[in-house]
């Protein structure tokens, strides 16, 4: 079994030798990694459960020419019993091409209301059981996640998460010692713009939680989401403070630390225009949110913030929203992704 100074230079050279420029042009550019995505996360949905290796060699060829080597796979446990075994399918077809996979722990889906860390935990002990027993040992499986997101915990709720996430990382330990990471968001709603259902936490603040919870828990790899709520109105100044909180946890707490660089959005220009449009109600209540992928200059600079502290870097938004198969608007955000690229190879 691996130690967990030996995992953290696994993932240290994975991410290294996939990602990052030299020393020397790293020092001067003040980048700890290049600005560009190494992989994606999949939901494993009906439609992509039941590709045939064909279309899945596609996909991964599409996602090679963005220089994606990373898979991070989600509705794992879910997807284990489908017929034609999706999942071994796609882990050996990763192994092939050298794409790292992340596999989830899965979830009870809303574990939060109400929530029982211990009944939480012996749910997805079973799928991480079956899904070690399978794949421990698979060349392509690198990674584990606890899809089990959350930016502050208070109060009760903070004891339980004390109790559930140790009690997962452990049976993923367990099951196949390999790194263990997790994709917190973090909240920029001072405003109240969803109502008063939720306690605005401070950079400084979110820094001492995480630093604490991440030593407690045993997490090797902490991934943030960079875009608050998922507006467009997010900008770097606000992520900043949030992304240097989370990179100083990392570090006093032994983890590595990688950016989870959103390249989907909801268009809207300010809080108060959400309020204008939506009222003071949380976004998962609202239908027909305009979501849209990052237009390629914002993403860009997202990207070249998310290197100035990130180790490696990671996105949500690209099975939804900028495939190239997905529309013209997602085809036109891939070419001018591929372009954008070219300027950093």
């Amino acid at each position: 079994m691996l130690t967990r100074r030996e995992m953290l230079e696994l993932i240290g050279g994975a991410a290294l030798g996939a990602m990052c420029l030299g020393p020397a042009t790293l020092a001067a550019s003040g980048q700890k990694c290049r600005p560009a995505i190494s992989g994606t996360l999949w939901w494993l949905d009906a439609t992509s459960i039941g590709w045939d290796d064909s279309a899945w060699r596609d996909e991964l060829d599409q996602q090679r020419r963005l220089g994606f080597d990373l898979l991070w796979l989600c509705n794992v446990p879910g997807s284990l019993d489908a017929p034609g075994d999706p999942v071994g399918r796609i882990l050996d077809l990763c192994a092939k091409r050298k794409v790292r996979v992340i596999l989830d722990t899965g979830s009870s889906g809303k574990w939060y209301d109400p929530f029982d860390p211990k009944a939480e935990i012996d749910y997805c002990a079973k799928g991480i059981r079956r899904i070690g027993e399978r794949f421990a040992g698979h060349p392509a499986f690198r990674y584990w996640y606890i899809p089990h997101e959350i930016y502050i915990a208070w109060d009760d709720f903070a004891l339980k998460i004390d109790v559930l996430y140790p009690g997962l990382v452990e049976r993923c330990k367990k099951a196949a010692a390999l790194p263990v990471a997790i994709s917190p968001f973090f909240m920029l709603d001072a405003e109240k713009m969803f109502g008063g259902g939720f306690r605005y936490g401070k950079p400084e603040e979110y820094e001492q939680y995480w630093a604490r919870l991440i030593k407690h828990s045993g997490l090797d790899i902490v991934m943030p989401q960079d875009s608050g709520e998922h507006f467009s109105f997010c900008t770097n100044d606000r992520r900043r403070p949030f992304l240097a909180a989370m990179r100083n946890a990392c570090k006093v707490s032994g983890a590595t630390f990688w950016a989870n660089v959103e390249c989907a959005e909801v268009e809207c220009p300010s809080p108060d225009e959400y309020i204008k449009r939506y009222g003071r109600v949380h976004m998962s209540t609202v239908p027909g949110l305009p979501w849209r992928p990052v237009p390629i200059e914002r993403l860009r600079s997202k990207l070249e913030l998310a290197a100035e502290y990130a180790d490696d870097i990671v996105t949500w938004g690209y099975r939804e929203f900028c495939r190239p198969d997905a529309g013209p608007t997602a085809k036109k955000w891939y070419e001018d992704c591929l372009a954008y690229r070219k300027t950093i190879t």
